[in-house]
This record gives structure tokens, sequence and C-alpha cells, in this order.
């Protein structure tokens, strides 16, 4: 990848009580590319809102399956990266998409997806956001491995 001015743009959000300016998408990608050092793979970028009152992030994935690759959050309100991780080959796309949990979630009509994270016995890692399906009369969550919660009981031990 080319150099790239630190010029970014902002929106103003209001997320999760946490008001702000968000960075770009576009933000994002580069952030995290020069955080894993990699240059040429695909990229894509997925914001996800925090359910626990901390900031969104920007879980950003390169490459793609039978390719090496690369995950990394960048912190969506100040560009910061929280953590990243490198794999030698992606297995399977990284995150299922949002119209296969809507299927999964059995739902009628649904209202909303988006990807959401806290810590619960659902996921611990914010590297595996969960789908929220809402629709006017319920609210389900679905994992990265198309498991339903109705509920985000906080993480247990073990």
């Amino acid at each position: 990848m080319g150099r790239f001015s630190h010029r970014c743009t902002r929106e103003i959000v209001e997320s999760n009580n946490v008001r702000g300016a968000r960075i770009s998408e576009e933000r994002a990608v580069r952030v995290a590319a020069d955080a894993a050092q990699v240059s040429g793979l695909p990229a894509a970028a997925h914001l996800v809102e925090r359910l626990d009152g901390q900031h969104p992030y920007f879980l950003v994935h390169f490459g793609e399956p039978g390719g090496r690759g690369a995950a990394v959050m960048v912190d969506a309100m100040d560009g910061s990266v929280m953590a990243r991780a490198a794999v030698e080959r992606v297995e399977q796309p990284w995150l299922i998409k949002d119209d296969r949990a809507v299927e999964i979630a059995n739902c009628a009509q649904p209202v909303e997806t988006r990807l959401v994270w806290k810590p619960s016995r659902a996921t611990r890692s914010p590297f595996y956001p969960l789908w929220e399906v809402s629709t006017a009369s319920e609210r389900v969550w679905v994992d990265q491995s198309g498991r339903v919660w109705r509920e985000l009981a906080p993480p247990g031990p073990g």
C-alpha cells in the first residue's frame, strides 16, 4: 500500500452513550494495515457497537480463505489500535453475513441487524462479535458459529 495522508473524515455519532467524532472506515483500514504490516491483502472493516458502554470499534479483517490473514481492532473514536492477530491460513470467512444471521435467528421481519460485543457467555473475545437481530417484538444474538442466544449472560468461570 502507498502512503496515505493523515487527513480523515469524521462523522458525529452517538453510540451506547458514547458521543463524539468517529473515524472513517477508510482510516480504520489504513491504521489496521500499518499495525498488521500487511500489503496487498484484501481488507474489510466492520463497525462493532459495544454493549458495555465502551467505545465502538472497527474489526478489520485482511485476507481470504486459503491464504494468510490478520485481524485488527481499531477504536472507532480515536483510531488507536486495540489488538491484533495474524493467522498463517484463513480457514473460512472471518464473519458470517448479516443475512445468514437473520436466517439462523428465524425471526419474522427483522428491523435491524448490527454487529455488537460485550463480554458474555456468547463471546468472550471482541474478535468474535455477535450479530444482534432485532424485530419490533424480540431481540436475539447470533454468534459466529451460528448459535442463537436469547440473552447475554455474564461470562462464567472456565
